[in-house]
């Protein structure tokens, strides 16, 4: 029997490191522009060595461009949520949680808001947090990784609305369910 699944992939904000990429390169090239043509050439010379870090910025930043994404599988299997955790093809972990030990979900942002921002801004740095019944402390229902992911509001709600579909004696801060119609 084929059970239901919610697929949700990290959101890739890559930007910062493609420009990063882009003034490392040039900055480089531009500091190397006829070094090795002229008579005066010096092996340790400082514009030599400064281009040299310049291309090991811009080498880092490649390696992390291309850093494979994670992709979050979620099932039920009878009573168990079953969070598959992939970076990229490569299964790096299987989380098992009881759903009837959930007794609440809630989003919460990385760093706490300041007065004046929006509660809910859409914003790629949130995590989602369950609390067990008997506890009064929250857990990252991802995991530790999840400090090193990337998803969005969207796919946070889409997740909480899969878990909460299964179990509905889940409690949602009001202004949460409200917000997303869960």
């Amino acid at each position: 029997m084929r059970h239901k699944e919610l697929h949700v992939f990290e959101e890739s904000n890559h930007l910062f490191w493609g420009l990063i990429i882009l003034v490392a390169t040039a900055g480089g090239t531009y500091l190397l522009a006829g070094s090795f043509v002229t008579m005066n050439w010096y092996p340790f010379n400082i514009r030599q060595l400064l281009a040299l870090g310049l291309f090991g910025i811009s080498f880092s930043g490649i390696i992390k461009l291309s850093e494979p994404l994670y992709h979050f599988i979620l099932y039920f299997d009878d009573n168990l949520l079953l969070i598959n955790i992939k970076k990229g093809d490569l299964k790096t972990d299987t989380l098992e949680i009881p759903v009837d030990n959930i007794q609440q979900l809630q989003f919460a942002p990385h760093d706490p808001r300041d007065a004046d921002e929006a509660l809910f801004d859409f914003s790629t740095n949130y995590h989602l947090l369950y609390q067990k019944k008997n506890e009064t402390s929250f857990q990252k229902l991802l995991g530790d990784q999840s400090a090193a992911i990337t998803l969005k509001v969207d796919d946070i709600a889409k997740i909480m609305r899969f878990i909460t579909n299964r179990n509905p004696n889940i409690k949602i801060p009001s202004e949460q369910a409200t917000y997303f119609n869960l």
